[in-house]
C-alpha cells in the first residue's frame, strides 16, 4: 500500500527544511508508523484521502506530530543556556517535552468522519450499524 503522504510533503510544511537522506529515510518510517497507527482506527482512509481538503489535513496532522519529535528529539522538560553572565531557562510544553511520536486528540477529531447523527450522540465505537443490528436481532422481553 503507497503512503498517502512523503517526506517532500512533511519537508514543504516545515518552512525550508531540507532532509539529508538519512534524515528522510527516517522520516518515511515515522510516516509509515503514524498512518498505520490511523488505519489502525479509520479503515477507509486511502478513500476518504481522495478528497484534498481531506489529504491536506492528513498531511498537516502527520507533519505536526513529526514537527514535535523534531523540535524536541530528546524529550527535554526544560533547557537552560548560561554563558558567562547570560543565562536563558525555558521550559517545554508538556504535549513537547514528550518527544513521542503520536497524534494528538485535537487531530483525531480532524482525521475521524463525522457520521450522520454525532453532533449530540456518544458512540462508544465507530460502527453503529453494527449496535443497531445487535438490537434488532436481540429480543428482549420484560419479565
Amino acid at each position: 500500500m503507497a503512503a498517502l503522504v512523503t517526506p517532500v510533503d512533511v519537508e514543504n510544511r516545515l518552512m525550508g527544511k531540507t532532509f539529508t537522506a538519512d534524515e528522510s529515510a527516517v522520516v518515511k518510517f515515522w510516516i509509515g508508523d503514524l498512518e498505520a497507527d490511523i488505519r489502525a482506527r479509520i479503515s477507509n482512509l486511502t478513500e476518504l484521502a481522495e478528497d484534498s481538503g481531506y489529504l491536506s489535513t492528513l498531511k498537516r496532522v502527520i507533519t505536526a506530530a513529526i514537527k514535535r519529535v523534531l523540535d524536541n528529539p530528546k524529550g527535554l522538560r526544560q533547557m537552560s543556556i548560561s554563558i558567562d553572565d547570560y543565562n536563558r531557562s525555558e521550559t517545554i510544553d508538556s504535549s513537547a517535552s514528550a518527544g513521542l511520536l503520536y497524534i494528538a486528540d485535537d487531530d483525531w477529531g480532524l482525521l475521524v468522519p463525522l457520521l450522520e447523527g454525532d453532533a449530540f450522540s456518544i458512540r462508544s465505537y465507530g460502527e453503529p450499524d453494527r449496535v443497531r443490528n445487535w438490537i434488532s436481532s436481540t429480543a428482549w422481553e420484560p419479565r
